[in-house]
């Protein structure tokens, strides 16, 4: 049986990331099912009243942003390649980019010295206060909370699909949905499976660490590219042909 590559991400990262996996070379499954939705939530046009950088965390902050005003002129940092591409994408054009995650975002703007008022987007839940760390370094900094990510479980199919055993990869993009991934998982018996985990970060690891796992690897890089490499390392051990008889 060919591994199967389990995608719990919200759509269309998730998608995207399918399509960014088949252009690698992988040759499993790829079963997409999200454990979140993500909600867009208003953003009134004045909220940038003020407003020096404008800091994005996720896509869906950017794409926010471009919901709410006309403008693409304002400085915009994002906290990595992904995020930048979502902003290059909706016209924007003062984009910095950051080096993936919450610290090196925070690390990266202050060596290039920039200045506040901030302004976060980002969504109810999140894996680091970047307010609380800019205000704690004496900038003025502020947060709008601009989607709500929606819990969801898996469907009837992808619990099929898992109980039918073999080779299961596990990205985890974030703690939050480590913890759902955790939380699905041991609904299920996983006796005929090998689990493979592939974190985007220590962090994100951390809510699976008590999973019963065939592999466990960390990212090189805290973002997408990172992820992909990461995995397209492992599917040369998972191919059947490739494993001793």
């Amino acid at each position: 049986m060919p591994p199967c590559l389990l995608l719990t991400r919200p759509e269309p990262a998730a998608s995207a990331f399918s399509e960014s996996l088949r252009k690698a070379g992988w040759q499993g499954e790829v079963l997409v099912a999200p454990l979140m939705r993500i909600v867009t939530l208003p953003l009134a046009e004045n909220v940038l009243n003020g407003v020096a950088t404008v800091i994005a965390t996720s896509m869906h902050g950017v794409r926010a942003l471009a919901q709410a005003t006309a403008r693409r002129d304002m400085r915009l940092w994002t906290v990595g390649p992904g995020t930048a591409a979502a902003a290059r994408a909706e016209g924007f054009l003062d984009i910095h980019v950051a080096g993936g995650d919450a610290p090196a975002l925070l690390r990266d703007m202050a060596q290039a010295g920039a200045n506040g008022p901030f302004l976060h987007l980002r969504g109810t839940h999140v894996a680091a206060d970047i307010v609380a760390a800019l205000r704690e370094a004496g900038h003025a900094a502020r947060a709008e909370i601009v989607y709500r990510q929606e819990v969801l479980t898996l469907d009837p199919a992808a619990k099929a699909r898992i109980l039918s055993g073999g080779d299961l990869v596990c990205p985890v993009f974030s703690p939050r949905s480590g913890r759902l991934l955790a939380e699905e998982l041991a609904k299920l018996d996983l006796r005929h499976n090998s689990i493979h985990l592939v974190a985007i970060s220590e962090n994100a690891a951390m809510p699976v660490k008590h999973l019963t796992c065939a592999s466990r690897a960390i990212a090189p890089r805290p973002d997408s590219s990172g992820m992909l490499q990461e995995i397209m390392a492992l599917q040369p051990k998972l191919e059947p042909w490739e494993k001793p008889s």
